[in-house]
């Protein structure tokens, strides 16, 4: 969550750099990197900048590409008379029917890894961070990409990077991607460069987001193999959606919305594209129920079930929780209610909903003055700075190819980690209270397998709450999977890792000694977890 504004989005800071042995890496001056465009005639409001940056800036042993997703937004219009195209799937916002957005060019940002191993087989998997509002790339620096940032103090004041022994692209390629745009590097301007007016951003939902995030994946996989990356230059070998906190809501809608357009491409062979091979998501301690997580607050803090050998909130403050889960989940339940025409999310009561349960049962957490991403920890995690400066070190924005106008909240190039303006937009819809349970309900039943962990020790969007979604979402495993008891899963030396269970395609487990933050609280375990997943000839197990 982000505790210092309304608590309806999840910050997606990260924690301690792991201390293994790791090699420091020096930035070194070097000429820009020259930026490839990589386009398709049915996406034509969309095109990939793409550049390769040195090496050692973060992990010497592979590869890595970096750049923008373009996206026209007048070119987002189509005449359904003219030939199909993927870009007509993107419905258009309010702000594109009023004009407000008319003129305006969206810029997404990108940094992927290659496996370590065998990129040409090894699967791929995109990571993203939550907020809303909250860069992947403090995923990439604090967590599981292949370097972490350091204290700039420890190198005489120069930001750096060192090498992550325990980083997910071990045995996959890894893409983070900021969005919607307003994250990190990711920003809006004009097409005419004269305008000197703020540019809007038609981006308010995470249904919104999700729209583009198919559309740069779909690009960027048709040129698999070929412009970019070691493949086949067909499609990605298998392709997996990761990631935590807010992401619990962007996946699913993510997923959902890539196996529609694999539909459309299937339908229209003459577009030209490949569906995507998504073979499955893994959503570390998300948001995806609030009906089910906004009770689990309670719960968590008013029992001894978050480890602690008394309650975290004393009885007084418990009891008057208790009395306002009622009139939250009455809230919640108008939020997501369809009206008589089909549609779902009434904006007023989702605002409401999110503004009186955040306040009603996650703002006394608050008291603590620990964080909500595990409470053992202490409110502040100093990494977040030391990922800060390192992104807006000159050398490494160079190196990256990062426009120099136009990231930062206030158009100024300046990387942060979490956009209070993408955070108020997406607050002004409400959009953290809204369910996205029913699109895990659609890929489960599609054939897509789905991993919910859960760091034991994380409060804001806790393994209760979790739990809970998971096991009273309706699809046809549903019995099988509430019948299941937990288990333990072991890493490979035979530590326990934590709990699990399993039915059909879908798998919940609970990570032991872990916050919000498992790749940061526990990365062997986290690795360990991860390429069972993706590699195990026993889909589900742990």
């Amino acid at each position: 969550m982000r505790p210092t504004l309304f608590a309806s989005g999840l910050v997606a800071l990260a924690a301690t750099a792991i201390r293994a042995a790791q090699i420091p890496f020096e930035l070194q001056p070097a000429r820009a990197p020259v930026a490839r465009v990589l386009d398709h005639p049915h996406l034509p409001a969309h095109s990939l900048r793409v550049v390769s940056p040195r090496a050692d800036l973060c992990d010497a042993s592979v590869k890595s590409y970096s750049g923008y997703l373009d996206v026209d937004v007048d070119a987002l219009k189509h005449d359904p008379s003219s030939h199909p195209r993927l870009d007509s799937a993107l419905s258009a916002t309010r702000h594109e029917k009023d004009g407000r957005t008319k003129g305006a060019m969206e810029h997404f940002y990108f940094w992927a890894f290659e496996s370590r191993n065998d990129p040409k087989t090894d699967p791929v998997v995109l990571w993203l961070n939550g907020g809303p509002g909250c860069s992947s790339f403090t995923g990439l620096l604090m967590e599981l990409g292949p370097c972490n940032a350091v204290d700039p103090a420890t190198r005489g004041g120069k930001p750096g990077t060192e090498r992550n022994p325990w980083a997910w692209n071990n045995n996959a390629t890894v893409i983070f991607l900021d969005q919607p745009v307003g994250v990190g590097y990711s920003y809006v301007d004009w097409a005419n460069q004269s305008r000197t007016d703020k540019p809007p951003s038609r981006v308010f939902s995470a249904e919104s987001a999700a729209h583009d995030a198919s559309a740069f994946l779909h690009l960027l996989a048709m040129h698999m193999g070929r412009e970019i990356f070691n493949g086949d230059g067909e499609t990605f070998p298998s392709f997996h959606i990761a990631g935590e906190s807010y992401a619990g809501r962007y996946i699913p809608l993510l997923a959902d919305q890539i196996l529609a357009d694999n539909k459309r491409i299937a339908k229209h062979p003459e577009m030209g594209l490949q569906p995507l091979s998504l073979a499955s998501v893994l959503i570390g301690n998300g948001i995806t129920s609030p009906k089910h997580q906004y009770p689990a607050y309670v719960e968590y803090t008013c029992t001894k079930k978050s480890g602690s050998k008394h309650p975290l909130l004393p009885k007084k403050t418990c009891d008057r929780m208790y009395e306002s889960i009622p009139a939250c989940l009455t809230l919640v339940e108008k939020c997501n209610r369809k009206d008589k025409h089909g549609r779902t999310y009434d904006t007023l009561a989702c605002k409401a909903a999110s503004d009186y349960c955040e306040g009603a049962l996650a703002s006394p957490y608050d008291t603590l003055k620990k964080s909500p991403y595990d409470w053992q920890h202490p409110a502040k995690y100093d990494e977040e700075d030391w990922v800060a400066a390192f992104l807006n070190d000159a050398e490494t924005k160079h190196a990256l190819g990062v426009d120099g106008k136009g990231p930062g909240d206030k158009h100024d190039g300046v990387f942060v980690g979490c956009s209070d303006d993408v955070y108020a937009n997406f607050g002004k819809t409400g959009d953290g209270a809204r369910d996205s349970s029913w699109a895990v309900s659609s890929i489960l039943e599609q054939g897509v397998r789905v991993l919910t962990y859960s760091g034991r020790r994380d409060f804001i969007c806790n393994y209760l709450g979790n739990r809970a979604w998971s096991e009273h979402l309706p699809w046809s495993g549903k019995k099988h999977f509430n019948k299941q008891p937990l288990q333990k899963w072991f890493l490979p030396d035979k530590t326990q890792g934590g709990e699990f269970k399993n039915a059909n395609n879908l798998t919940y487990a609970i990570v032991d000694a872990a916050g919000h933050f498992v790749p940061h609280d526990q990365p062997q375990a986290a690795l360990a977890m991860f390429n069972t997943w993706l590699h195990s000839d026993k889909p589900g197990t742990l």
